[in-house]
């Protein structure tokens, strides 16, 4: 079961989470982690990614709608090399940095991002029903998009700088996106 953070912005005490935890048992194929009132947010196990939109109709009418991370997060490095070089001077080493459009769709996100060929409208399909994601091309430059992105993107491609960002789905879950290209 693939575990994800989501993000309830009415969320204000324990009592919240417990009420959210109850729903959560409610929902066939979804397993109550832990949550946090602070953060306004909570872990779960999902079987599928279809259980997120069941999950989400069962907890808006519970008066707990997903919703962005609190404050809103926006796209920043987030992985080191693991040589001991830390998220921020890897980026600044990194000849290009997408910029990310993140809209929902059938499969889970539709991610629209830069290429340094000029693109501007290369399409990304997050779905959120698998574990492992595929890897998006354009000119031999490679985008994947999932929880440790770009540690699983380094082991495909050896030789090329890799851009670390946090893209948040539309369901309010914070996922990595790396970006492969050549120096």
């Amino acid at each position: 079961m693939p575990q994800i953070t989501l993000f309830a912005p009415d969320v204000t005490c324990d009592h919240c989470i417990a009420t959210i935890q109850k729903t959560v048992e409610r929902v066939e194929g979804a397993r109550f982690i832990e949550g946090d009132p602070d953060s306004r947010s909570f872990a779960v196990d999902l079987a599928q990614g279809a259980v997120l939109d069941r999950l989400s109709e069962a907890l808006a009418a519970e008066g707990y709608p997903l919703g962005p991370a609190a404050p809103a997060r926006a796209a920043a490095p987030v992985a080191s090399t693991g040589d001991g070089a830390d998220a921020a001077s890897e980026a600044a080493a990194s000849a290009f940095a997408p910029s990310y459009t993140v809209e929902k769709s059938p499969e889970g996100a539709s991610i629209t991002y830069t290429c340094p060929c000029g693109s501007t409208t290369e399409h990304y399909t997050y779905d959120r029903s698998r574990p492992e994601q595929d890897l998006g091309s354009c000119c031999d430059h490679h985008l994947l998009v999932q929880p440790g992105a770009g540690e699983r993107l380094r082991a495909l491609k050896p030789g090329y700088e890799v851009d670390v960002q946090t893209l948040e789905m539309p369901w309010g879950q914070p996922v990595e996106a790396a970006f492969a290209s050549k120096g």
